[in-house]
């Protein structure tokens, strides 16, 4: 058996119309009336296979496919339909759609698994409209208390729980997905390795734990011009070794992590001021959370090195900190076996975004297949996945269902 891509791309053109940019992009922010509009085609989708829809109180939807044994879990896909602002079509979109395409093909081949299928649409995955980001799957893990996520407010003093009601998703907790055999998602991979690599299909072994730093460096601020350079106690000077020096202790760390500093603020920001403070963060990564924390300290220990060096005061806060995931050896094994069944070639990897396997994976075995995205171009108009590898993600994801839930 096969999956029809064609049916993909044709949901795939209608989905791309909802919220969609002039520049290519498209902008669903969770709970707005873009991502209304995207639940309700999804949920008219869902009916035409005859899925018994539910929705449960963070606004979760699901699409159930009965099996023959009401007792046994059921086999969950999933994946979201919000965005960030102008971002890509494929992101979330192509979990959904290949998920429904699964159950097409056993609906057509008139396949009476024993477990049932649920197909989940994750509310707010990305977090930019509200706080935190995978609220949807982090409820169902038990790491975000509903009452908090409900009172959560977006830019403009908007509460997520009034919103949630205004675009009429606000359903019922028993309703809430309990257990289940197996999540699974088919995912763009976002990064350019298998692009580059020319390999259509990622057996992701789990995802990267990650540490965020806040990092503050004081020196002085004086005027540019009276004050010569050997009496100058210049922030920005200190700050800029200091994030060359993250940079080279990723390698110091391991073999495939991952350090970057992406915010960085001076002040006074004065053209002819020596820069008195200077603000950056801090992210780490590693697919093993004891080998993260060891690059956590390394990295702390030499930036704090370098500010005794230049007599600089620094302080150093952790923003945030998520142990690495690890994914179910038997279902990635599958999802290896899958590929080699159809003759696709296929790369382990291990994700550095998160995604709502971070949580799911607390509520049962999960794990992720990757298809390439194009020149690893992701969350940007530009985003994009040949159809040819979603084809192939389609199938392997089909193949991998049909085991696990007959």
């Amino acid at each position: 058996m096969e999956i029809n891509i064609g049916r993909v791309i044709e949901q795939f053109n209608l989905m791309s119309n909802v919220g969609a940019n002039t520049n290519g992009g498209i902008t669903r922010l969770a709970l707005s009336q873009e991502d209304k509009e995207a639940r309700d085609l999804l949920v008219s989708w869902m009916k035409e296979i005859d899925l018994e829809i539910r929705i449960d109180d963070v606004g979760n939807i699901y699409g159930r496919r009965e099996g023959t044994d009401p007792e046994a879990k059921p086999i969950v896909l999933g994946s979201h339909l919000d965005s960030i602002k102008n971002s890509g079509k494929f992101d979330g979109t192509i979990g959904l759609l290949s998920a429904l395409e699964v159950v097409r093909v056993f609906n057509e081949n008139s396949i009476n698994s024993k477990r049932a299928i649920e197909i989940v649409n994750f509310t707010n995955e990305e977090g930019i409209r509200f706080y935190p980001l995978m609220v949807g799957s982090g409820v169902l893990s038990g790491d975000f208390d509903i009452e908090s996520v409900y009172e959560e407010k977006d830019k403009d003093n908007k509460r997520f729980i009034d919103e949630l009601k205004a675009i009429g998703y606000l359903g019922e907790k028993n309703n809430r997905l309990k257990e289940a055999e197996a999540y699974i998602e088919l995912h763009i991979e976002q990064g350019p390795v298998l692009f580059e690599e020319k390999i259509p299909i990622g057996v992701v072994e789990g995802i990267m734990g990650l540490t965020w730093l806040d990092v503050t460096i004081t020196g002085r601020s004086d005027n540019s011009g009276p004050t010569p350079m050997y009496v100058r106690k210049d922030a920005l000077c200190t700050a800029a070794k200091m994030v060359l020096t993250i940079q080279d202790s990723a390698k110091d760390i391991g073999e495939r992590s991952i350090t970057t500093v992406g915010k960085f603020n001076v002040s006074p920001d004065s053209v002819n001021t020596v820069p008195g403070e200077v603000r950056f963060s801090v992210d780490i990564r590693d697919i093993d959370t004891h080998r993260k924390n060891k690059g956590v300290q390394l990295v702390i220990d030499r930036l704090k090195k370098i500010a005794r060096e230049d007599d600089m005061q620094i302080n150093i806060d952790e923003e945030w900190s998520m142990d690495s995931i690890v994914f179910s050896e038997k279902i990635t094994e599958d999802i290896a076996k899958a590929a080699s069944y159809y003759g696709y070639p296929q790369k382990h990897v291990v994700s550095g975004a998160g995604h709502m396997t971070t949580y799911m994976n607390k509520v049962c075995p999960t794990a992720m297949i990757f298809v390439p995205s194009i020149e690893g171009k992701s969350h940007c108009p530009e985003e994009e996945s040949d159809w040819e590898d979603i084809n192939k993600g389609g199938n392997v994801l089909l193949d991998v269902v049909r085991n696990l839930a007959e």
